[in-house]
């Protein structure tokens, strides 16, 4: 029973790890810009560097800034999951929400949680699933306030 679980979650993160169905291209930074991350960050923040010499794929779903706040290093995560249907999304995001230590969270337009066992905000609209990461590398240390202004940018643009 708990093998079969196990696959059928791991099967749902393969879905769910996808591009948008019918979509041609996506990039992350083009949705979670440098501007956002330092909007939430209050701070200013580079993309991660870019090796030239390798092609950039042409999905890419996950978008990393790194900056520094009070001499300590933080960062601004947005990794972006695609369900195939909404109800998909919904299954995947509930089942994510059932393993972590949430706390609900008010957002218009979306269903989001905190969980502070991961130091990160998760977010559904329709079939799109953003787990957002603000603030120190150390999970503990991270506020739900500074994901949830990332979380509110990002959400305009979905």
């Amino acid at each position: 029973m708990a093998t079969s679980r196990f696959w059928m979650l791991a099967l749902t993160g393969a879905v769910l790890s996808l591009p948008a169905l019918g979509q041609e291209a996506f990039d992350a930074c083009d949705v979670f810009t440098q501007q956002d991350a330092e909007a939430a960050l209050g701070t200013s923040a580079q993309p991660e560097p870019v090796n030239p010499k390798v092609k950039r794929p042409k999905v890419v779903t996950k978008c990393t800034y790194n900056g520094f706040k009070d001499g300590k290093p933080v960062l601004a995560t947005a990794e972006f999951r695609f369900g195939r249907t909404e109800a998909d999304a919904r299954n995947a995001f509930g089942e994510h929400r059932l393993q972590v230590q949430t706390k609900p969270i008010l957002v218009s337009g979306a269903e989001a949680f905190w969980s502070a066992k991961t130091g990160q905000m998760n977010v559904r609209k329709d079939r799109t699933w953003v787990q957002i990461t603000v603030g120190p590398p150390k999970t503990t240390d991270r506020d739900p306030e500074q994901a949830r202004k990332a979380a509110d940018l990002v959400l305009k643009k979905l």
